[in-house]
C-alpha cells in the first residue's frame, strides 16, 4: 500500500553517495520478498519526483504543498499494492519481488530551482534462493589401485551468480576447493574420504548430500567384475550340437549259434540333430514258421 510523503524540506538540494560520482548503487533481493531504494536529499522547492525503471516511468510524486497534499501517481496498476514509502520519505520500498524486476532504477528530482533535475540510478538484482545441489559423477577409471573421477556440482535452476565451493574431509586434511568441477583421486588402503559441495549467490546458500569415496570405487569395482564375467562368458568355446542317438541291429534266434552270441556286436550310431526320428535298420522279413527277431540296444 502506498505511504505518501508529509513533508517538504526547504534547504539547499544535496544528493549524497553514488549520485555524486554517477555510479549506480548496487541492490540484490530475493524473490517474494522486498527492498529498498535509499534516497537522502534536501530540496528547495520541489516541483516533483520521479522514479524510472529502465526506460519507462513508474511512479511520479508531487509533494506536498502548503495546504495541497501530496499526490503519488503509480503508472502501472500492478505495482500499486507493491510500492511504499517507509518513513513518510522519499525512499522508495518495492515488495513481492519478482524475477523481472531486475534492472536499472532511476529517480529524478526536479525543481524550479534548478537547470537541471538531479538523479540516482540504481541496479537491481533479484535472486532465488538456492535449491540442494546435485552433483553428477564422471567417468571413473582404476588405475594401479587408485580410483580417479570428477565430481561436477550444478544447479537444477537459478544459476545465476552462483559460486560453487569443495570441502574434503578426512582424519587427516580439511581442504578446500574453488569451482564446480573437482578432481579426486583415491587410494583403497587410505581412509575414506568425504566430499561436499557447497554453492550460493547473493542472498542464500546451500550444500549438497556428502559423497563418500569409498562408495565411489566400490562401483567402479562392481562394473568391472560384471565386465571380466560378461567377457569371460563370452570366451567360452560353444556347445557341440551333436546328440548321441542309438540304433538298433536284428537278429534272429535261431540262425546266432551260442558260439556267436558271445561275438555279437553293438554298434552305436551318431544321428545329426537335423534328423528328427532315429531310424531302424532294416529287419529281415520273416518267413513261416520262423523265430521272432528282437532288437538288441
Amino acid at each position: 500500500m502506498i505511504g505518501a510523503p508529509a513533508c517538504v524540506i526547504f534547504l539547499l538540494c544535496q544528493l549524497t553517495g553514488p549520485a555524486a560520482s554517477g555510479i549506480p548503487k548496487k541492490l540484490v533481493g530475493a524473490i517474494g520478498g522486498s527492498v529498498i531504494f535509499p534516497l537522502n536529499l534536501s530540496v528547495n522547492l520541489v516541483d516533483s519526483i520521479i522514479w524510472v525503471f529502465n526506460s519507462t516511468t513508474l511512479i511520479t510524486i508531487q509533494p506536498k504543498m502548503g495546504d495541497k497534499k501530496a499526490l503519488i501517481i503509480v503508472t502501472q496498476k500492478r505495482n500499486k499494492e507493491r510500492v511504499n514509502f517507509p518513513h513518510e520519505g522519499y525512499s522508495l520500498k518495492l515488495s513481492r519481488l519478482k524475477k523481472n524486476d531486475s534492472g536499472i532504477y532511476r529517480v529524478e528530482i526536479h525543481s524550479s530551482t534548478l537547470q537541471d533535475p538531479l538523479t540516482q540510478e540504481y541496479e537491481l538484482r533479484v535472486y532465488e534462493y538456492l535449491s540442494k545441489p546435485k552433483v553428477v559423477i564422471g567417468l571413473q577409471d582404476n588405475k594401479n589401485g587408485t580410483c580417479v573421477t570428477n565430481l561436477t556440482c550444478s544447479m537444477e535452476h537459478g544459476e545465476e551468480d552462483v559460486t560453487y565451493s569443495w570441502k574434503s574431509l578426512d582424519q587427516a586434511t580439511n581442504e578446500s576447493h574453488s569451482g564446480s568441477i573437482l578432481p579426486i583421486s583415491w587410494r583403497w588402503e587410505k581412509s575414506d574420504m568425504t566430499f561436499i559441495c557447497m554453492a550460493s549467490n547473493p542472498i542464500s546458500s546451500n550444500s549438497s548430500n556428502p559423497i563418500f569415496a569409498q562408495n565411489l570405487c566400490e562401483e567402479l569395482i562392481e562394473e568391472k567384475k560384471e565386465t571380466d564375467t560378461h567377457q569371460e562368458t563370452l570366451s567360452l568355446p560353444p556347445v557341440s550340437e551333436e546328440v548321441s542317438e542309438y540304433d538298433t541291429i536284428s537278429y534272429c534266434n535261431k540262425t546266432i549259434s551260442e558260439e556267436n552270441l558271445a561275438n555279437t556286436i553293438y554298434s552305436t550310431v551318431h544321428i545329426s540333430p537335423k534328423i528328427t526320428e532315429p531310424h531302424s535298420l532294416p529287419m529281415a522279413s520273416d518267413t513261416p514258421g520262423s523265430s521272432t527277431c528282437k532288437n538288441v540296444v
